[in-house]
């Protein structure tokens, strides 16, 4: 006597198993807002303090960049050891050069960021 096995199951087509993703799929994306509009909601009168208007958040710093200056005046012409050029009656042109002070370097912040 041949074994009395039940028949197979089928398998679902690929359509039906394609619709079947698509639905699933669409409820738990749509499943938390449908969740957060059924939540009951606070009475109005629930809050703790009154309401107020939001601060303003601090103007960020600038960094202040100071620079310095030096003026020469010279009250008494020095002897040129190279006699100056002209250029059609145009006056002279001399070049003075001063060294920078010596001073800490400076450090500049924007805030939590580095400028």
């Amino acid at each position: 006597m041949p074994d009395a096995r039940p028949p197979a199951k089928r398998r679902a087509s690929r359509g039906k198993v394609r619709a079947w993703a698509w639905i699933l799929g669409t409820f738990s994306f749509l499943a938390p807002w449908t969740i957060l509009g059924l939540s009951p909601k606070p009475p109005a009168d629930a809050s703790p303090t009154p309401a107020r208007a939001p601060k303003k958040p601090p103007a960020p710093q600038r960094p202040v960049v100071m620079v310095i200056t030096k003026k020469v005046i010279v009250t008494s012409p020095a002897a040129p050891s190279v006699p100056a050029r002209t250029t059609s009656g145009s006056a002279p042109i001399h070049y003075v050069y001063a060294p920078a002070p010596a001073s800490a370097p400076v450090t500049v912040s924007c805030g939590t960021h580095p400028c």
